[in-house]
């Protein structure tokens, strides 16, 4: 209807109403404020004028004028280059926008429709303003990480503050407004984002900061958490990795998030290293609680295990929050890997602590007389306080070690250290009577028993050790057991010591035969005579085994030998027709040849005297080699036969052997000369050769027949 001259004529002039009607309403409230933005005017007439003016281009105009006013003054306070503009101070101008706002709800809403939230809209036009602000400021000037690091979360709070006050959630991962689920624009990240171009200074702030935490955790460590059972200074650093993820989190989800995640990898593989393997105690023979210090060991290890579990959480939290692309960025695993090592190293702290409380006795079994023992009797009272003291230190490793599986390798590295310790303690001693060595595997069983008891030790049950356990027990006391043995042997004559030694012994250890030596009184001017024996029994021993392979090795050539095997030679052979076959009586030849080769492996077979031998040990024996090659297996079906032009008065001998008596023997001749049982052997052979040349021959006359 446009074309209508009238109605396009009417439309020009309601639009042109319209511009004038939003002229005034926007002088009306121009009128309503001062320069400095204070109300002089109607309120009730303003927003009667902002009612008229809704919908246009003089709404917008009419928000512009009155944010304008309103942050005329921040403007013209916080100047860039002025010192209440800089980072330390970001605060304050949040303080002005809560002072701004708390006028305008009071004083300046009336004047407004509540749908043009323009309390909201004042907002984010001063977060625009702050945000140009803030980049400019730290363009131009050096950014201190403390600064920094406090206006970012001045900002973060301001921003979730505004989201807040004006009804901003998130639902389906986009804003909205509460009351109305209308669309939204979230304050997240409207100011904050000005710092995301440098959050490299962040990242070496919170580094700077996690590695003064660690330096403090070492000079100064603090009381344990007895609730936790793990060092104080864990829960710390944990706690500040949370609020720096937190703080990133809010900012950025980019590379600035992975370069947090390292990190902390980072310090916590620092926090591994310089405190807690710096924690562990240093037990000695003369430490005055030997108990306290092996329970800060335990303490230690528990907390180098928590620190690997939350380090895990931590990695999978990151992993979920940053961008898709950064996530194989984000690795854990040079932290638990310290961690490890200094749970490693916690347990070996408490074996070591174990081993000094053991070390009196030990040297008690060392300076004891034992070339002098005259009997033996009871264990001694040195196995009395090696049990006493794996007994105390294995109960408090009971209850202060938090996982299972530590206890275990506590037990398992305990039961090496006893064991070697034991076998040192041993050699040391001057000289050992056969007597005295008596008496010790007495002593090495009742250790042995103590050993494998310790897995039960504070259990609510007496049950097996386990199995591994068990065999490393076996394994270390066996040694000392084997020494010991040795030891018993008299050292004259010298073949039967060093035969028992090398039962004792297999590999001959020449460490351990000088031991035995030093051990049993003999002066190491001695040493080379009886070395020089066991250098001999060794040699023999070696010819004793190859001999022993060799015997075996001829052994196993003669089953070769003797082991029948199933041929079937290219060599042509006589074959009845079967019934699916039969010749045809009026030709005068017939084709016969045998299909089927032997294996790759297996020769022809030979024709002469030797060939002769060798097909018997083939085939096992002569009634096997005949019924092989004989017609009547073919005409069995047992060999597929074809047949080809051969005539019959011209076909070879079935075996490729001139018949007759006289050329038998002679081929056979070096046979008989070789040994009586192949002479037998060749005989059969020649005996059923001749019969089944007579029976083809009757075959082949038959066949001539008319």
């Amino acid at each position: 209807h446009m074309g209508v001259r009238a109605i396009a004529r009417l439309d020009d002039e309601a639009a042109g109403l319209q511009r004038s009607l939003g002229s005034m309403a926007f002088q009306e409230v121009q009128r309503g404020f001062d320069a400095q933005g204070l109300l002089v005017g109607d309120a009730e007439l303003m927003h009667q004028a902002c009612l008229c003016c809704a919908g246009t281009e003089e709404q917008t105009r009419v928000k512009d004028l009155y944010c304008e006013l309103q942050l005329r003054a921040y403007v013209a306070i916080f100047q860039i280059g002025d010192d209440v503009s800089q980072l330390e101070n970001v605060s304050r101008r949040y303080a002005w926008l809560r002072r701004i706002l708390r006028n305008y709800a009071e004083e300046h809403a009336p004047a407004f429709p509540d749908a043009w939230r323009m309390g909201e809209e004042l907002s984010r036009r001063f977060a625009h303003t702050t945000r140009d602000h803030l980049s400019e400021t730290m363009a131009t000037r050096d950014i201190d990480v403390g600064h920094l690091t406090a206006a970012l979360a001045d900002t973060l709070a301001f921003e979730a503050q505004c989201d807040k006050k004006f009804g901003i959630v998130r639902r389906n991962g986009a804003a909205v407004y509460e009351s109305s689920g209308a669309p939204a624009e979230s304050f997240v990240g409207s100011v904050s984002c000005a710092f995301e171009p440098y959050m490299a200074v962040f990242i070496s702030g919170e580094q700077a900061k996690f590695e003064a935490l660690v330096r403090r955790f070492r000079s100064e460590p603090g009381d344990d958490d007895p609730s936790l059972n793990v060092l104080a200074s864990s829960t710390d650093l944990l706690y500040q990795f949370r609020e720096s993820l937190r703080q990133c989190a809010a900012l950025s989800t980019g590379q600035a998030m992975a370069d947090l995640a390292q990190v902390f990898a980072q310090s916590l593989s620092n926090y591994a290293r310089s405190v807690l393997v710096h924690a562990l105690p240093r037990i000695s023979s003369t430490t005055t609680a030997p108990l306290d210090a092996l329970r800060r060991a335990c303490l230690v290890a528990n907390t180098a295990d928590y620190c690997a579990s939350a380090a895990a959480q931590l990695e999978q939290k990151i992993i979920e929050k940053v961008d898709g692309p950064l996530r194989e960025q984000v690795t854990f695993a040079a932290s638990r890997e310290a961690l490890l090592s200094a749970i490693n190293s916690s347990i070996g702290a408490l074996v070591g602590g174990v081993d000094a409380m053991c070390a009196p006795a030990l040297a008690a079994l060392t300076d004891a007389p034992w070339h002098d023992v005259q009997t033996v009797g009871d264990q001694s009272e040195y196995v009395l306080l090696i049990a006493s003291a794996i007994e105390a230190a294995t109960s408090v490793a009971r209850v202060s070690l938090s996982g299972p599986r530590y206890f275990r390798s506590y037990c398992d590295k305990l039961a090496s250290r006893i064991s070697e310790r034991y076998m040192t303690a041993i050699v040391q001693c001057k000289r050992i009577s056969e007597i005295g060595a008596e008496q010790l595997l007495l002593d090495a069983q009742a250790l042995k028993s103590v050993l494998l008891r310790v897995p039960s030790i504070g259990a609510d049950d007496d049950a097996q050790p386990p199995p591994t356990y068990a065999r490393i027990v076996a394994q270390g006391v066996g040694r000392i057991e084997a020494l010991l043995k040795a030891i018993l042997v008299p050292t004259d004559p010298a073949d039967a010591l060093v035969g028992r030694f090398l039962l004792l012994f297999p590999a001959a250890p020449r460490d351990v035969f000088r031991h035995v030596l030093s051990l049993k009184g003999v002066k190491p001017a001695d040493h080379p005579a009886y070395l020089r024996v066991l250098q001999a029994h060794q040699r023999q021993t070696q010819l004793d085994k190859q001999s022993e392979v060799d015997k075996q090795s001829e052994v196993d050539k003669k089953d070769q030998l003797d082991k029948p095997s199933q041929i079937t030679s290219d060599v042509p052979v006589a074959a009845v027709p079967s019934a699916y076959a039969t010749p045809d009586p009026r030709s005068s030849s017939m084709p016969v040849h045998v299909t089927g080769r032997a294996p790759a492996s297996a020769p022809l077979v030979s024709r002469t005297s030797a060939g002769r031998a060798n097909e018997h040990s083939r085939f096992g024996s002569t009634a096997e080699h005949s019924a092989h090659l004989s017609p009547s297996t073919h005409h069995a079906g047992q060999s597929q036969t074809t047949f080809q032009s051969t005539t019959y008065a011209n076909m070879p001998d079935p075996l490729g052997i001139t018949s007759g008596p006289s050329a038998s023997n002679e081929q056979c001749s070096d046979i008989d000369a070789q040994s009586p049982v192949l002479a037998s052997l060749a005989a059969n052979a020649t005996a059923t050769r001749t019969k089944i040349n007579e029976n083809l021959r009757k075959f082949m006359s038959t066949m001539r027949r008319p």
